[in-house]
């Protein structure tokens, strides 16, 4: 078969088996679907690893120990490790696109030792009128079934997301990533991958990752380093990271619990006790000193505390944030506590 077939059918399986449309997962199982050819030098994946194609040629014959179903234990064996540090979907996808990429040629005219050390050969169809031949408009049917599969597969999984795929792959904007998050955001995790600079200390930023918790505005998002810091991250003037090129991604499924509460007659320290450690408060507090407080001015990241019509307007603070305010008597206030299932109680 031709490398762009095994690289659609072993691409296409992945999609359908794991459930996914990353690309990233999928460029792992097309690469995957060519090792097997190199047992010849002839092949394209021979040419780029030619001594280790030479050597297979002058010890196997065509088809026969690479293609088999011992060659995909091993490299499922040899790949283990991916799925420990990186991904696990990136692992699966190898093992499939390497098996996928040797047993479709089962269905051509020569078959495959898919036994070894045996020298049986699996040929399918048993009727030797009904196999594939390389190049043969039989081949290109099923070159054009497998991508027309894909594309759908991608279309459901993504929600109809190729084109949004396309977007966040291609397009790397605070933009995009504050639409994936609107999208996205109340279900599943949101990462960002950000390279600029910050405009306050003009620190440079390179391929650093946040995760996003909140919609700074429509082309802007609100995201968390790992040590907890947050950052307003686009290319307005409210925001403290000007990014030059922002990375997203999905990560897990979570959920997000809001509370609107309205606190009233009582000092902070005293409605903090039924604040959860890990949520993050957004709201307005009106308090008896609120021209006395002396609220902290961050510039290098988000500024939590905003006074706005003698009221203190708070954005995504959590309770720490909000030791400036422990002895003031809240008068009335309005306030939603978010907390999510990926926040770790403090």
């Amino acid at each position: 078969m031709l490398s762009i077939t095994h690289a659609a059918i072993a691409t296409c399986s992945v999609s359908l088996i794991i459930g996914t449309a990353d690309p990233v997962v999928l460029t792992a199982s097309a690469i995957a679907s060519q090792l097997p050819d190199v047992d010849s030098t002839k092949s394209y994946t021979g040419m780029v690893l030619y001594p280790i194609a030479k050597y297979l040629e002058g010890k196997f014959a065509h088809r026969s120990v690479t293609h088999s179903f011992l060659a995909t234990g091993i490299v499922t064996a040899i790949t283990a490790p991916i799925a420990m540090w990186f991904s696990w979907q990136i692992w699966l996808g190898i093992a499939i696109g390497y098996f996928f990429g040797w047993f479709s040629d089962a269905f051509t005219k020569s078959g495959v030792a898919a036994f070894y050390p045996s020298n049986a050969r699996l040929v399918i169809p048993g009727n030797p009128k009904a196999r594939l031949s390389t190049g043969s408009n039989g081949e290109y049917w099923i070159l054009a079934i497998a991508i027309a599969l894909l594309i759908i597969s991608c279309n459901f999984i993504s929600n109809g997301g190729v084109a949004e795929l396309f977007e966040r792959s291609f397009f790397r904007g605070a933009d995009t990533a504050a639409d994936v998050f609107k999208k996205y955001g109340s279900s599943q995790q949101v990462f960002v991958k950000v390279s600029g600079i910050n405009q306050a200390t003009s620190e440079k930023i390179e391929d650093k990752e946040f995760k996003v918790i909140a919609s700074g505005g429509e082309s802007s998002i609100i995201a968390k380093d790992e040590i907890g810091n947050l950052y307003q991250i686009g290319k307005d003037g409210t925001s403290q990271i000007r990014p030059s090129s922002v990375e997203t991604r999905l990560g897990e499924k979570i959920s997000i619990q809001a509370i609107e509460v309205e606190p009233k007659d009582m000092f902070v320290s005293e409605w903090l006790q039924s604040v959860p450690s890990n949520a993050f408060i957004s709201g307005n507090l009106l308090v008896d000193n609120v021209e006395a407080l002396r609220l902290p001015l961050e510039q290098k990241t988000l500024n939590t505390f905003r006074l706005s019509g003698g009221q203190i307007e708070l954005l995504n603070a959590r309770k720490q944030n909000l030791e400036p305010l422990l002895d003031s008597f809240i008068l009335n206030g309005k306030a939603i506590i978010k907390v999510r299932s990926d926040e770790p109680i403090q």
